[in-house]
């Protein structure tokens, strides 16, 4: 604390005993009818008589002889004004220390008529920082209704304003942690956890979040797509062929098999399988059958025209389901214990968390893949609450990693990532120079504090010509050059204090904030029943399709690259007679 504290400490209890001394004196002037042996006031108001504020000790001592009990009491009553201008001293220490004004090491920061043309200081939306007017005006929060939004720094910094903008969220969030810090400090009631590898999760199929009727074959083939990231260039056919195979375990296999798990079990013989698909869907549906029929169909023949590619594509498949050998994801997809449709369109606002904690980088494509779902029911359901996706440190580096970059959210959900490396949010929502606002809090690493120091951008200054010599009309007319500097130098980002912050905001200026303090308690809660889905019954009777012959069925094809078997086989299946399919339930 600097000596201009201490003074304004004095300078305010001195103001104050001597305002509780001035109003004794009047209360006692007015007592005795403004008699003329009180002296002549200080001022004169027509009729209002103003005397000096310690006027009643001298008419105390004056009058001590006349009356010898007013000198005791104005001594009581001093001391009580000594005591008053001290409550009023200690509550006034409580302000922030004053120092001496540092010069800027930045310059052309966002003025507090800036946040307000901008919008930033509503009342509803994401939660980004606090600032405030002057020294003795209370904080405001800066919030944002922008689709994406940075948390840049590292996590002992970034926690408390995650947990700040989360805690004053009001609509549906969902959570991918990797370190379970953020998910026990998250302040909401009625959490629900999706952890494979723990007991007190629930457990999510992505098979059975698939819609039935008109959607059935986008959302396989978004499933596909999301679960197919994680491999190198991959092609359409593999996407509609890991798709074909998705509704066709849905519409032939039982209930204990329609998992992801048990698509990898009819892996072990690929050969095998794209004769099975071939044959059972090489007769042309009825003409009002579902769309899925039709691009299955289309699928099918395409395998038993270029069987070899088919191959590649189940292959590529397999390496896609290799993560599946582990009992902890089996376990937490065996079940579907969350209705999306439910989740997203509840009155109340609901929580959910994708943990990464137990398995790390081998659940993140199966995390890609929930999201892509949770994003497909939230923009085509009537009545959604508004959604924010929020991506930890931790995960978004395992996600980050993936082939698939960007993640598949659409423009009805918001989208939170905290990381330490502004690649990483890049990657993952792809963003570009002016796509989304970045908070950098606490010191900044050397790539991330030039890559805001771009973003932050350039503004004129003017300063006095250097080397010059002064002279005396300098000091009427001075001579100035204009030249252009960083709005925001890498030296203030790597030498920030932990609880400074930086907005960032495409097309505006620069904000200079403070870290919101965020916290509390969760509890997490698990349904103990499953959620009603179109998939979860067992096949319907009015599905008829062909089956594959019995001499066919046991016989052993090994699978070749040439896959010379493959084609005999699917020729003798092309003879036989098959029946139509029909409508998809």
């Amino acid at each position: 604390m600097s000596w201009l504290t201490h003074l304004r400490t004095i300078v305010i209890a001195l103001s104050a005993f001597t305002l509780c001394c001035g109003l004794v004196t009047q209360m006692l002037a007015r007592a005795l009818g403004y008699a003329p042996e009180l002296g002549a006031p200080l001022l004169d108001l027509s009729g209002l008589h103003l005397y000096a504020p310690f006027s009643f000790l001298s008419w105390s001592l004056a009058w001590a002889s006349a009356a010898p009990s007013l000198l005791p009491l104005s001594l009581c009553l001093a001391i009580v004004c000594a005591l008053a201008a001290y409550a009023v001293a200690i509550g006034f220490a409580k302000l922030e220390p004053i120092s001496f004004a540092e010069p800027s090491p930045w310059r052309d920061l966002a003025s507090w008529r800036d946040l307000r043309h901008c919008g930033l200081l509503r009342d509803e939306g994401l939660a980004l920082g606090a600032v405030r007017c002057h020294a003795w005006a209370k904080h405001r929060t800066i919030r944002s209704d922008t689709r994406a939004c940075v948390f840049l720094g590292q996590s002992a910094h970034t926690d408390d304003a995650v947990l700040g903008a989360l805690g004053s969220w009001a609509g549906t969030l969902v959570l991918v942690d990797g370190r379970r810090k953020l998910s026990e400090r998250l302040g909401r009631q009625g959490v629900l956890r999706f952890a494979p590898g723990r007991s007190d999760g629930v457990s999510i199929n992505p098979l059975l979040a698939i819609r039935g009727g008109l959607h059935a074959w986008d959302d396989a083939r978004q499933l596909a797509g999301a679960l197919l990231a994680s491999t190198h260039a991959v092609p359409q056919t593999a996407i509609d062929a890991f798709a074909l195979l998705m509704l066709d375990q849905l519409l032939r296999a039982p209930l204990d098999a329609r998992t992801l798990a048990g698509l990898r079990r009819r892996l072990i013989d690929p050969t095998t399988l794209v004769a099975e698909l071939c044959g059972r869907w090489a007769a042309q549906p009825k003409t009002d059958a579902a769309p899925a029929m039709w691009e299955m169909l289309r699928v099918a023949r395409a395998q038993r025209v270029e069987p070899d590619q088919a191959l590649a594509d189940l292959a590529r498949i397999d390496l896609a389901l290799a993560n599946f050998a582990d009992a902890r994801l089996v376990s937490s997809t065996s079940a579907h214990d969350l209705n999306w449709a439910q989740f997203v369109s509840s009155a109340t606002p609901q929580t959910l968390v994708l943990s990464l904690e137990k398995i790390g980088a081998p659940a993140a494509p199966l995390v890609q893949a929930l999201l892509a779902q949770l994003t497909t029911h939230h923009s085509s359901a009537s009545e959604a609450s508004d959604l924010i996706v929020a991506i930890e440190a931790d995960a978004a580096r395992l996600l980050a990693v993936q082939q698939g970059n960007v993640m598949p959210i659409d423009s009805h959900a918001n989208v939170l990532i905290q990381t330490a490396d502004i690649t990483h949010a890049e990657r993952l929502v792809g963003m570009s120079g002016s796509a989304c606002p970045i908070v950098a809090i606490g010191p900044q690493r050397d790539a991330g504090a030039q890559g805001l120091t771009e973003r932050a951008g350039r503004c004129v200054v003017f300063e006095p010509m250097p080397h010059a010599i002064r002279r005396w009309r300098d000091l009427l007319l001075p001579a100035w050059m204009k030249h252009e500097m960083e709005r925001l130098p890498m030296a203030v980002l790597k030498s920030a204090s932990p609880s400074e912050a930086f907005l960032v905001t495409p097309g505006q200026k620069t904000a200079r904030m403070r870290v919101i303090v965020g916290g509390g308690a969760t509890s997490f809660m698990a349904p103990t029943a499953s959620a009603p889905h179109d998939w979860s019954a067992p096949p319907v009777d009015s599905v008829h399709l062909p089956e594959a012959p019995a001499a066919d069925a046991h016989s052993l094809v090994r699978p070749g690259p040439a896959a010379t078997k493959l084609r005999r086989m699917l020729a003798r299946t092309a003879t036989k007679p098959a029946t139509k399919g029909a409508r998809s339930q």
